[in-house]
């Protein structure tokens, strides 16, 4: 039987397996059980029946974890788009579903926000359309590779917007759902990253000198997990190390532009009148979104948002992201980063 595209069942199998294998993480989690998990090479770990299928900073695949005993009819049922593949339990009928993302999604400290609040909304309505696994987070999946499971394999791929389509996030359920972060493993991960994230930040700007590596590690390990433990189901305790683990490594690298941009700052207050006031001018933060122009007047405000620009910029985030963090305009940024490199 041949598909669309003219491929054979046997065709299709090869390529999505090939590239579930291609995109495991070099040393991804794998085990023989839920209960416990282990890190080995992918050639390893490809032969257990459970292992990381998305890299901790990329998400490549969007799961579903359905634990019920008609979960193929429910999957059936939803008006969902076909998944990429499905791997079913032989013995109770429970099955985990992915669709491939053709654009994977980065996760990593730096990474554009919008994309994974997107990615997090569409996991939550899936999840709420197909009762699935509250507590599942992705970091142990249902290995498609692997025998123990009955795995049906299928030639799809899809943007975000592909998949948004087949669910209304602005219905009364699905924006409920996705908008609390409880309900699903990616509003969990991405609440936790997104807030630990800044208290990383926080962090860097009130050192006063280069910590250790592994204490600075620490520190962002238990902010991650006293975030992690304000859930009713929080995500397994390897997850929430992967984020704290990219987080540390990003703003530890970082912490030596921050203080060479703080220079850098002092060095473009002296120099303010000389430009004529285009840095703090109300008319560069009327581009403010959701009326922020208020909120920011005052010198002490624009100064205070001046430093904080810089120090983002340091960290490598993009315009864009420094936009939406502090709630200005990309123009607003390009215009103070133009400026202090004068």
């Amino acid at each position: 039987m041949l598909n669309s595209l003219g491929l054979s069942y046997n065709d299709v199998s090869v390529k999505v397996t090939s590239d579930v294998y291609n995109a495991l993480p070099n040393k991804p989690y794998c085990s023989d059980s839920k209960t416990y998990a282990i890190i080995r090479s992918k050639y390893y770990a490809q032969d257990k029946p459970y292992i990381q299928v998305n890299n901790p900073n990329l998400k490549r695949y969007l799961i579903v974890d359905i634990d019920e005993q008609d979960a193929y009819s429910t999957l059936l049922d939803s008006r969902l788009p076909q998944p990429t593949y499905i791997s079913i339990n032989r013995v109770n009928g429970h099955l985990q579903c992915a669709w491939k993302l053709r654009d994977a999604v980065s996760t990593s400290y730096n990474s554009r926000v919008a994309p994974m609040r997107f990615l997090a909304a569409i996991d939550a309505a899936y999840n709420y359309r197909l009762g699935g696994d509250a507590s599942f987070g992705d970091c142990l999946a249902k290995n498609p590779l692997h025998d123990r499971w009955y795995n049906e394999y299928y030639d799809t791929e899809y943007t975000l917007h592909e998949l948004a389509d087949y669910v209304d996030l602005r219905e009364k359920d699905a924006s409920n759902v996705a908008a609390n972060d409880d309900v699903s493993g990616l509003g969990r991960n991405n609440t936790v990253f997104d807030v630990a994230r800044k208290q990383a930040y926080k962090m860097v700007r009130k050192a006063v000198s280069k910590p250790q590596f592994q204490s600075w590690q620490t520190d962002i390990l238990a902010c991650c997990e006293s975030l992690n433990k304000q859930f009713s189901k929080p995500m397994q305790h390897n997850e929430v190390k992967n984020i704290a683990r990219s987080i540390a490594r990003y703003t530890f690298k970082m912490w030596a532009q921050f203080v060479h941009s703080m220079d850098n700052f002092r060095a473009i207050q002296a120099v303010r009148g000389a430009i004529g006031g285009k840095l703090g001018s109300n008319k560069a933060l009327s581009g403010a979104k959701g009326g922020a122009k208020s909120k920011r007047s005052g010198s002490v405000k624009k100064d205070d948002l001046l430093s904080k620009v810089l120090a983002m910029k340091s960290l490598h985030y993009n315009h864009r992201a420094i936009a939406e963090d502090l709630s200005i305009s990309a123009s607003t940024v390009s215009l103070w980063l133009k400026a202090a490199s004068s």
